[in-house]
């Protein structure tokens, strides 16, 4: 980690699963200098992400907030907390990623794939929307700032849910972004979306790939 790379005194707060991309892109904003609060569902794992990065010599931590779960007031609790231990988020990255029902086909049957359906739209756009509203108002007051979203399926049921929900959800995903751009443009707010590539799984490297994208879309020219 270095106090001098492009990102340094800046702070990132990196929303998602703790580990995989959400991880990837939180030691990237390190090795650049931020300061970073990563923020999601598994605690154990965000703290591991922090530990990794404290350990390389960066400043990170971590909180609970399950926006899926608790709605609004997770929301607010991770910006709040980004905001209390290190200042207004300049970069936000959403990793909207979401793991299927682990019953290993002991719940078959329509009634099990809506149950499927809604877990990965309440995941994917009902969290993200939620996310995105609590960490527009701290960046829209001071006028800057820089939210990268994505999303990547991860497919733990055996039926064929997985192509049908992420299509739906990538493009409702694609379009409430641009909306979202377009609306945050006037207001100093830079809002985008880092499309994963399909088909590549962990320690493929695709990982850190997708988090060198996020970087280019936080950085500006002067960066």
């Amino acid at each position: 980690m270095t106090a001098a790379g492009r990102f340094a005194g800046r702070v990132a707060l990196v929303c998602g699963p703790g580990d995989g991309v959400s991880r990837a892109t939180a030691l990237a904003f390190a090795r650049e200098g931020a300061a970073v609060l990563v923020a999601g569902p598994d605690g154990e794992r965000l703290a591991g992400t922090a530990l990794l990065v404290r350990d390389a010599g960066g400043q990170a931590a971590s909180v609970v907030a399950d926006v899926v779960r608790d709605g609004p007031d997770a929301a607010a609790r991770m910006v709040s907390a980004a905001v209390e231990r290190f200042g207004v988020p300049d970069f936000v990255f959403n990793d909207a990623s979401v793991t299927g029902p682990r019953d290993h086909g002991t719940g078959t049957g329509t009634g099990r794939v809506e149950v499927d359906w809604a877990a990965a739209f309440a995941a994917h756009l009902t969290g993200l929307f939620t996310a995105m509203r609590h960490e527009l108002a701290p960046m829209t007051a001071l006028g800057r700032g820089v939210i990268v979203n994505t999303v990547r399926a991860t497919a733990c049921t055996e039926r064929l849910i997985g192509p049908g929900a992420y299509a739906g959800y990538s493009a409702a995903l694609a379009t409430l972004t641009a909306t979202a751009a377009h609306e945050s443009a006037a207001l100093g707010v830079r809002i985008s979306l880092a499309r994963s590539r399909t088909g590549s799984g962990s320690g493929s490297g695709s990982d850190e790939e997708l988090a060198e994208r996020v970087l280019l879309l936080c950085a500006d020219e002067n960066d």
